[in-house]
């Protein structure tokens, strides 16, 4: 049988990453991302994530392109979407006897901070990173924005898809 390896060298780190904090859900950070871009991103997928105890966490996974300026903009919470609640009948009485607890996980563990990343692919997409950072600015409910080189997270494989 053939074995078949990840390569996950730095030329599959072809993108740029722009790290945001703000508070708002993942959706109305999404209407404030298309009124400010002037761009249409949509929900195209979920993104899953296998934890070490066997739960399955997804990130929604929120896409644009655009075919004039060879660019694809992607948006991702750093929060999961836990949708598959793990429930189990405790059989001792405790403090969360029968209470549904939601469970959560980050997609960059190193940056518990930032909430959602902006990733920009295409040729020009470090240039464009300038102007987009520039709209970004102007987003009153965005607390911080941040330049982020994928190359220097540990966490960078959550990011090739």
């Amino acid at each position: 049988m053939a074995k078949h390896v990840l390569n996950t060298g730095d030329d599959e780190l072809n993108f740029t990453l722009i790290g945001i904090a703000c508070a708002e859900d993942q959706y109305r950070m999404i209407s404030l991302l298309n009124d400010a871009l002037n761009i249409q991103l949509y929900l195209s997928d979920y993104l899953a994530l296998l934890a070490k105890d066997d739960k399955v966490f997804k990130f929604s996974l929120f896409r644009f392109v655009d075919e004039d300026l060879r660019l694809e903009i992607n948006c991702i919470p750093n929060n999961s979407n836990f949708e598959e609640p793990h429930i189990e009948q405790a059989q001792s009485l405790d403090l969360f006897n029968g209470l549904k607890l939601d469970e959560s996980s980050k997609l960059i563990r190193e940056l518990p901070k930032t909430d959602y990343f902006l990733m920009l692919k295409g040729d020009e997409s470090h240039t464009h990173q300038f102007v987009v950072i520039d709209k970004l600015k102007k987003i009153s409910e965005i607390l911080q924005i941040q330049s982020i080189e994928p190359h220097e997270l540990s966490s960078r494989k959550n990011l090739i898809f």
